[in-house]
Order: C-alpha cells, then structure tokens, then sequence
C-alpha cells in the first residue's frame, strides 16, 4: 500500500467493549433454544395450517383425536377432541407464556389442572401465538400478574423440551422427559 493508501484508507472502527452486544430476536432465540434442546417446532401462518400441522403430528405419532386429551374446552371444540379417554398417548394445551432465555413454555393450572408433569401424557402439543413469547421468566410473571390480576393461576411451571438421545448433566437432571410439539400460530396477521 503507498502513501496515499495509508493516508486515504478507511479504517474500520473497532468495536467497542461497552457497546451492548446486538441481541438477537426473542423468538429467533426462542425457537434455536427449543429446538436444539429436543422440542419440535411448527409454525401456522394460519388456521388452516395449524390443523394440517396438528393432524401430521398425529400421523407422525400413529394416534387418533380419540388418544389426545385436553383440559380446555376451546381446543376440545376446535380439534374435535372426545375427552372420554382413560389412557390418553397426546395431551392438547395452550401455554401462558413461552419463555425465550431458556427456549422453555409456561404453563399454570389453567392448561394442567392440578396434574403434575409426570403424569401427562408422553406427547405434549402445545398451541401458542407468536405474542406468547417473553424475554426471560421475570418478564414472563409479570405478564402473568397482569394477565389474570388478583387471580394468579396455580402450579406455574416451565416445560422444558428433552433430547433424549443428548447426555443428561445436572442442570437436566430430574427433568420430565416429554416429546414436545409446539405450534406457533402468528398473530401479526
């Protein structure tokens, strides 16, 4: 380079280490850490994708809507549920919150009575909507609190998606091991 290039160049301006680093979004976050941690992940553009997505996974898992039980009244109706099912092999939800920091979904008493996870189902398919997604627990409580006022659900708890086939550590250790779906309708439309 001569003497008119050094002069002339232009120098990039080196990144500053108090600049905050560029967060990525909630949801892009959101799906990677669900999804590499062993959640299935659908996105619905519409309605008419979410009860495609719903009976392909039904498919995939070589069950009925007589096999998936749901405590909600609204998804009983919509998928045509018969919630007459003693050993059901798919549990049906909505979440309150999907919690991005840790690619998990909250749920209270709202969507699991007073159930425990353990004694759902194998099959989780969770139905939530792209406005769901909160940055962080904290941010997913008080959404919570302003949600349902005075009348703060129950058994709040977050459900975490499990590889099976990943080694276990000890941050995974005792966790309920579920195949998660998550169908994620989008709201924006």
């Amino acid at each position: 380079m001569g003497l008119l290039g050094k002069f002339f160049r232009k120098n990039k301006p080196k990144k500053s280490k108090y600049l905050p680093e560029k967060k990525e979004p909630v949801d892009i976050s959101f799906v990677k850490k669900f999804t590499s941690n062993g959640g299935k992940f659908l996105f619905c553009e519409n309605e008419e994708e979410l009860k495609t997505n719903f009976q392909n996974i039904l498919i995939e898992n070589q069950i009925s809507t007589s096999e998936v039980l749901s405590c909600e009244d609204s998804l009983v109706d919509y998928f045509q549920i018969n919630n007459e099912i003693i050993n059901p092999k798919a549990f049906l939800i909505n979440c309150d919150f999907l919690i991005s920091d840790q690619g998990s979904v909250m749920v209270s008493n709202r969507q699991i009575l007073d159930k425990k996870l353990d004694d759902l189902p194998k099959i989780l398919i969770i139905i939530a909507n792209t406005s769901d997604i909160k940055n962080d627990v904290s941010d997913a409580m008080s959404a919570i609190k302003n949600k349902y006022g005075k009348s703060i659900p129950l058994n709040i708890t977050n459900i975490h998606p499990t590889d099976t086939k990943k080694n276990s550590n000890f941050i995974s250790y005792k966790r309920t091991s579920k195949e998660l779906y998550l169908l994620l309708r989008d709201v924006n439309k």
